[in-house]
């Protein structure tokens, strides 16, 4: 998925998305168990929600760094800031895997759901673990692989039924986007040289229309899954046929939130 499909949905993911990943903030923040003097850094900042968690647990030794490859995500953490008073933040331009941040910088790295986008994963975890000090922690939230599964049963039946217009029917690997299970992602992380303390899944389910439905989803990935169809009937096609999947549910559907945490830490052995 390239960049710059972040930056039209940007508002839209603040004001569609955040409010219903509000829970998953405060459960990371809370994992934390932060002292208030930290360094932070937030990869893949989005919009400044979880940020703005952490900063208000910050005291005046504390300061908190904010980076994302979305201008516009930066310019809407920027503009969260600076309207709730803080001023030991500062967010910028920054790609994950070729941090501009010298080795054992930060007490604490958090991602929140830029994972799945990351195309070399591996590469994401080694900076992290390049950038933390030593005994430092990581806080990683990621979208599971239950996340939006109503979404994805839809989009396969469709692929199904409209043979060789897609690679394959899973939404999210069309866009380059991997959705891992707990274990996997537990596994992942204590391969490339942490040390994990705790890993657990995060679910919520609750009921919503299929206009709705599609309106969250789109404000993440801004109909990406769509882009093999080129701009012709078919595109119009599969997006009724998707939305009319969703509508069979007949009055029983829900959208499932669901995220996996990893708390780890980078030995003090340096």
């Amino acid at each position: 998925m390239k960049v710059n499909s972040f930056n039209p949905v940007a508002k839209a993911y603040s004001q569609t998305v955040a409010p219903y990943r509000f829970s998953q903030f405060l459960t990371l923040v809370h994992e934390l168990r932060l002292k208030g003097s930290e360094k932070v850094l937030d990869i893949g900042n989005g919009p400044g929600e979880l940020s703005m968690q952490i900063v208000q647990r910050l005291n005046a030794g504390g300061f908190l760094y904010g980076i994302d490859l979305s201008p516009k995500m930066i310019q809407l953490a920027r503009e969260t800031a600076s309207k709730s008073g803080y001023s030991n933040t500062h967010f910028r331009l920054g790609d994950a895997l070729n941090m501009e941040f010298e080795d054992n910088t930060f007490d604490i790295v958090v991602s929140s759901n830029a994972f799945p986008w990351v195309p070399n994963r591996n590469r994401f975890l080694q900076e992290v673990l390049r950038v933390l000090k030593p005994g430092g922690r990581f806080g990683l939230v990621a979208l599971s692989n239950k996340c939006y599964k109503e979404f994805a049963e839809a989009f396969k039946k469709i692929t199904k039924e409209n043979p060789g217009l897609f690679p394959n029917g899973k939404p999210f690997e069309l866009m380059g986007a991997k959705l891992h299970s707990l274990l996997e992602l537990k596994k992942l992380v204590s391969k490339n040289g942490f040390m994990i303390d705790k890993y657990f899944q995060l679910s919520t389910e609750e009921p919503i229309k299929a206009d709705e439905y599609l309106r969250r989803v789109n404000a993440i990935v801004n109909e990406n899954y769509l882009d093999y169809l080129g701009n012709n009937g078919h595109r119009q096609k599969i997006r009724n046929q998707v939305l009319q999947a969703l509508q069979n549910k007949n009055g029983n559907l829900k959208i499932t939130e669901s995220s996996v945490f990893i708390l780890a830490q980078k030995s003090k052995v340096n």
